[in-house]
């Protein structure tokens, strides 16, 4: 079967048939398929249990004998003993494609690698191509939203295209893109990877025009040529984020129970994902923070970076984290200063960081952040302590001691401000072709209430992060990607 073909029936079915369907609440063939058809699949669904009966106002067919029309894929949720005689059954029926949800094989040891084996030569000699076993499933964004998969959770369709050798961090990791507003293209639990592997999902996702960057966490790599052929040519196209499990002797032995991959050598795998241009990252959160970077900000032409806050501490800080993520922070040039006189208090610092000093104007923040990416000595401008403006709305609007009709003009008119620096900031953004990176307090993002500035920014494709170090290591990762990548481009042409 073909790349196209394959693609095609796991991430764009027109009809599903589910074999294990269940109506009790505690089984995986009732969640998969109840998140199935919550999830809004447009496609027709063919509940299958030798029982019959219905599902909730839906036939149950007893077998796949029933089923008339042509499938594109098979969800299998059913015992392991049975799994081997349900494939054969799909190739019989010329099904392309299955979904093995089932456990107990491979990542048990011998007896269950035999059976897997045994499951896989039956689905190739068909022409049937298998996820897992031993998987959570699969999401896809697109055309319609379809989620095969055991987690009740809410995904939005997007631009990550997700591989995971676990599916409980295929969860985690989701999860948190859906909390910045960014969505997912395909999600995949590999599983066990007894058919299609990790190498196979990249290329899958190369040819997916709705993915624009990867996110991989694996374990072990069963073809390692392979993949690093692979990895190569799609990193060269989409940026590839990569989380290793199994790095540590006792995390490798972990690994091998888990989903029975070799996790190998972790100096080996490092010097794989250096050669194939494989972004490593080491904490799911990370991976999240250097995603945003590539989705929502123009790509930085060098490393030099301007500094503009509204707390000092915050920018010496800032000028560290810079120098040790390989970031410059150069000094100001004459016309810089004078320009920045224009707009800033005559007690301004007159150095970068440029710490605008409690500024009675909000307009001088993005003045300022205007002259600094106008001038060619600076490349991106990471912007600290946005959201403090709402923050004294807020208190304000809270307060026990001032009555609400005090205070309720001058605090909306603050937030509403706010909120005006944000869409200029936006803007700025898309006309000046150059980062402008939003650093916000972690008390304004957690801070519920209508124009949540950190949400702001995030629901109009702007990341905005926590903490210095969290968007300066997103910053210099991206910029080193971006370097290397240009290098690659000018060496090819």
């Amino acid at each position: 079967m073909d790349l196209s073909t394959t693609f095609q029936s796991l991430f764009k079915p027109r009809t599903i048939v589910f074999i294990g369907a269940s109506q009790d609440f505690q089984k995986w063939g009732f969640t998969i398929l109840h998140n199935i058809i919550k999830g809004g699949f447009q496609g027709h669904v063919y509940p299958v249990n030798p029982g019959g009966g219905s599902w909730y106002g839906r036939r149950v067919y007893v077998s796949l004998d029933e089923i008339e029309d042509p499938i594109d894929l098979a969800v299998i949720v059913v015992a392991q003993e049975h799994v081997l005689a349900t494939v054969l059954k799909c190739v019989e029926k010329r099904i392309p494609a299955g979904i093995i949800i089932t456990a107990g094989f491979s990542e048990t040891g011998n007896a269950g690698t035999v059976q897997e084996e045994e499951i896989i030569r039956a689905a190739r000699a068909g022409g049937m191509r298998l996820v897992g076993p031993n998987t959570m499933g699969v999401y896809s964004g697109f055309p319609s939203p379809m989620q095969a998969i055991m987690a009740a959770v809410r995904l939005l369709p997007g631009p990550v295209g997700l591989v995971v050798q676990s599916g409980n961090l295929g969860v985690s990791i989701s999860s948190r893109f859906s909390r910045r507003n960014i969505g997912i293209s395909r999600l995949i639990s590999s599983g066990n990877e007894g058919d299609l592997n990790t190498g196979d999902y990249l290329e899958l996702l190369e040819i997916d025009a709705n993915t624009k960057l990867i996110c991989l966490y694996v374990e072990g790599i069963r073809l390692p040529d392979r993949f690093l052929q692979i990895a190569r040519r799609v990193a060269a196209k989409k940026p590839v984020l990569l989380l290793k499990g199994g790095r540590s002797p006792s995390g490798a032995l972990a690994a091998r129970s888990h989903t029975g991959a070799l996790a190998g050598d972790d100096r080996i795998f490092r010097g794989i994902c250096r050669q194939s241009g494989i972004v490593q990252v080491e904490t799911i959160d990370e991976m999240v923070d250097i995603a945003g970077m590539f989705l929502t900000q123009p790509k930085p032409r060098g490393n030099r970076v301007g500094i503009i806050t509204l707390g000092g501490g915050w920018g010496v800080l800032a000028t560290d984290l810079c120098a040790y993520h390989g970031l410059k922070v150069p000094a100001l040039n004459e016309d810089l200063i004078n320009r920045i006189n224009a707009v800033l208090p005559s007690y301004w610092s007159r150095g970068n960081p440029v710490d605008l000093v409690a500024p009675n104007r909000i307009s001088s923040i993005t003045d300022v952040a205007g002259i600094l990416l106008e001038d060619d000595s600076m490349d991106a401008v990471l912007m600290l302590g946005l959201g403090y403006i709402t923050m004294r709305a807020r208190r304000l609007l809270d307060s026990p001691i001032i009555p609400a009709q005090k205070t309720g003009n001058t605090a909306r008119a603050l937030i509403s401000a706010e909120i005006q620096l944000l869409d200029l900031i936006i803007e700025q953004i898309r006309q000046t072709g150059k980062p402008i990176i939003p650093v916000l307090d972690i008390e304004i993002h957690d801070e519920v209430m209508e124009n949540n500035p950190a949400k702001y920014l995030e629901q109009h494709g702007i990341m905005a992060y926590t903490a210095p170090d969290q968007a300066i290591r997103a910053l210099g990762c991206v910029v080193r990607h971006t370097t290397r990548h240009n290098q690659v481009h000018q060496e090819i042409t």
